[in-house]
């Protein structure tokens, strides 16, 4: 069973910086997320943007969901710091509005990270889900730190051949969550 971290005083979502920066401060094509759920987790947690501290919560609700769903989430899930998916703005391509959270990330790599973690990755591509209404983009990512061969994937097609099937199970899981949530499954 998982933990959030406790409360450091300080905004992950705000202190923590997106871009990975050189020694030089020259931006280096990584970036930062923060953890929020652990792969293999059936916990569901959360920034939350509108709290003091942007600390880490359990949603309740969501947990009992991914319980009866039964199926623990098969990546590591977080957000990026410092970015926001306005409400007021509809998105270009799909012309729906933001989620009003922070931009999600699906990490790839096969080992676990910690609620709150900070973690390095690499942007591979993206996927958006319209639910109910609004646009929720989804950044696919790998840990560049993660003890695997995944963690030098460079694209989607190397994800593919290190992997073959891991980008699918990702986005096969998501879509079975949702449905089943949507089917009244608690």
């Amino acid at each position: 069973w998982h933990v959030p971290p406790p409360s450091k005083g300080i905004s992950l979502w705000h202190t923590v910086d997106l871009h990975v920066k050189s020694w030089l401060d020259e931006d280096t094509g990584l970036f930062h997320y923060i953890n929020e759920i652990p792969r293999g987790a059936l916990q569901k947690f959360e920034l939350q943007s509108k709290l003091e501290g942007n600390i880490i919560e359990e949603d309740a609700k969501g947990s009992k969901k991914l319980q009866a769903f039964g199926h623990p989430v098969p990546f590591n899930y977080g957000c990026f710091s410092q970015t926001f998916r306005d409400p007021n703005e509809a998105d270009s391509l799909y012309n729906a509005p933001g989620d009003d959270d922070p931009l999600d990330v699906l990490d790839l790599t096969p080992e676990a990270v910690g609620v709150g973690e900070v973690v390095t990755c690499r942007p591979l591509g993206a996927v958006c889900l319209i639910d109910e209404g609004q646009a929720d983009w989804k950044i696919i990512v790998v840990n560049t730190k993660a003890n695997s061969p995944l963690a030098a994937a460079q694209s989607i097609t190397e994800v593919e051949q290190l992997a073959p099937g891991r980008i699918d199970e990702a986005l096969r899981w998501m879509d079975d969550f949702k449905q089943h949530s949507s089917k009244g499954g608690t």
